[in-house]
């Protein structure tokens, strides 16, 4: 018999929350151009510990979050996953490639990325969350509160 229980929520409020970034290198595919290498920044947060945080042309005017699924980016390394704005598989032509496709109504870009680089981030991720603990991060209770007061 386990005698281990889960913690509740209100065990969770004391938690410190912390977050880790990883800059990766995106290429991007520009059809009938040379690709463009674009520098961006991944970040896991454990206040949002289901959410990954793309960050492109950071520090500047122009800067751009994207924030999908922590699941769908470990998925997409292994089968072709997503559906809508976010699609994320392994590259047909390159084992060690991971591609990543954003659309939104304005436009649409296609990115391949390292697969090592990504395992790497979701590694620390895990480190930090493990797989299927997400829930334990959630102050339900507050989330609760914030969505009643709108």
């Amino acid at each position: 018999m386990n005698n281990e229980s889960t913690p509740s929520v209100s065990e969770n409020v004391s938690i410190k929350h912390v977050a880790h970034s990883h800059d990766v290198v995106f290429v991007r595919e520009i059809e009938g151009t040379e690709d463009v290498l674009v520098d961006v920044e991944l970040t896991y947060d454990t206040n949002d510990p289901f959410a990954i945080r793309a960050c492109f042309l950071r520090d500047t005017p122009n800067e751009i979050d994207w924030l999908f699924s922590r699941e769908l980016l470990a998925a997409g390394m292994l089968v072709p996953s997503g559906e809508g704005d976010v699609r994320i598989s392994p590259t047909a032509s390159d084992p060690a490639g991971v591609r990543v496709e954003l659309q939104t109504p304005d436009g649409a870009a296609t990115f391949t990325v390292d697969a090592e680089e990504l395992r790497d981030f979701l590694d620390c991720s895990e480190a930090m969350v493990p797989y299927g603990d997400e829930f334990l991060w959630i102050d339900f209770d507050f989330e609760l509160h914030r969505l009643a007061s709108g």
